[in-house]
């Protein structure tokens, strides 16, 4: 029997989920295998088309932080293969991305998708738990998007009634925050209005991360301050099948050893010190026979779960609020909160510079593997803030361009600057 299940982690999630859906059986349905499509259009089929929505956006974040490891600070490449060394070395190129614009616009429109279908088929599409969820999950997708990609493409719809979708638009990147908020919006408001207490508080999460990389300092602020410490929102893997794997266990485990934390920040520390980026000395070469392999040790399990997000992320938030606003002790205090609640001794700034590379690097531990990495690495270098990010960026891409088919099949995206990008 083949089941997806959306875990409880944490005492308020805990309690959150068995308030709400008593034990997160809403997230819980058993595999029926392939489904016609006329057939989710009833009524009864709402469950299920809520599982599709959160299925492809959690394929999604397992493809992202698999390649966008090497393509950041997270990991480092000694591949056979060599789209996914091209990442390791800065390279990411039109002609390797449909492992990565594939996956995220799936999440993206089937997220989309999903809303319209439930929004037509459930009789209570005001409160409908299905609904509010799918809600939550899009913004999820859009919050993916905006963190690795280099352009947004929305569209698809028939305006021209000819039967046949008209290609997508192109907008700045930082739109899928726009969007992802709208989305995380529109699910708190509901979640809040029903009772569905753990999609409120994992949507403000959501919020509180698109309002920061947006500059919506006070309102990222503000929401984060909401989320407790222990929260945490995942995106489940399973060893249902190959397509449910942890991706990052099965690049570094199962006999693979095409990326190493070797070099990376948390090797100079030594494999013990933050148990937040464990790794392990293997005493052999990677799989290209070049670097040592050092075997990460945070997903030790092909069904490990990859957080979407974390309580001490928002702590994080909080700190960088601050240090953008003056405050360098508050946000030296914030990271600090974090660092004693994960029994690792604490920094110290004497200036701004030093503060920037502390909330860098503990940003770095916090959401190491999680997909998160290359949108820090690229903002924090664009901005100047960190000499870590600065030095680590030079020479290499910042985001993931459209693939090879986008580019070639959509007129709007065909000649954009991107589309060369390798």
């Amino acid at each position: 029997m083949n089941r997806y299940t959306k875990r409880c982690r944490g005492t308020l999630w805990a309690m959150a989920c068995t308030v709400l859906f008593a034990g997160c059986d809403l997230f819980e349905v058993v595999n029926p295998g392939p489904i016609i499509d006329d057939a989710l259009n009833e009524e009864a089929a709402g469950k299920t088309v809520l599982i599709g929505v959160v299925a492809d956006v959690e394929v999604a974040l397992d493809a992202m932080a698999w390649l966008g490891g090497p393509a950041s600070t997270d990991l480092n490449a000694d591949a056979t293969q060599p789209w996914l060394q091209d990442a390791g070395e800065g390279r990411l190129t039109v002609t390797n991305a449909e492992s990565s614009w594939n996956p995220m616009q799936l999440a993206r429109w089937g997220g989309a998708a999903g809303i319209a279908r439930l929004n037509e088929t459930q009789s209570d599409a005001a409160s409908n738990q299905f609904l509010t969820a799918a809600y939550m999950w899009a913004g999820w997708a859009n919050r993916i998007l905006g963190d690795n990609v280099c352009i947004a493409v929305f569209g698809g719809e028939d305006k021209d009634g000819d039967g046949i979708a008209d290609p997508g638009d192109v907008h700045e990147a930082n739109m899928h925050y726009t969007r992802a908020l709208e989305r995380f919006e529109a699910a708190r408001t509901r979640a809040q209005s029903t009772g569905h207490d753990s999609i409120a508080v994992a949507s403000t999460a959501g919020m509180a991360q698109a309002n920061l990389i947006l500059g919506n300092y006070s309102a990222a602020q503000s929401l984060a301050a909401q989320i407790p410490d222990d929260f945490m929102w995942v995106a489940h893997r399973s060893d249902n099948s190959g397509r449910e794997w942890n991706s990052v266990w099965q690049f570094t485990h199962e006999n693979q050893k095409q990326i190493t934390v070797w070099q990376m920040y948390n090797d100079s520390i030594g494999p013990d010190t933050d148990p937040r980026v464990p790794w392990r000395d293997m005493n052999q070469t990677s799989g290209g026979g070049v670097k040592p392999f050092l075997r990460q040790l945070k997903y030790t399990d092909r069904a490990d779960d990859y957080p979407l997000a974390k309580g001490h992320e928002m702590r994080l938030i909080e700190a960088e609020v601050m240090l953008r606003m003056g405050d360098r002790q508050g946000a030296i205090d914030r990271i600090n909160h974090v660092r004693e609640r994960v029994g690792v001794p604490p920094v110290s700034a004497a200036t701004d510079s030093e503060a920037w590379l502390a909330l860098d690097r503990e940003r770095n531990f916090e959401l190491w593997l999680e997909a998160r990495r290359l949108k820090d690495n690229a903002r924090f270098a664009a901005e100047n803030l960190s000499p870590w990010a600065v030095a680590f960026m030079q020479n290499r891409d910042y985001c993931f361009p459209p693939s090879l088919a986008e580019c070639s099949a959509n007129p709007n995206v065909t000649g954009n600057p991107y589309c060369s990008q390798g």
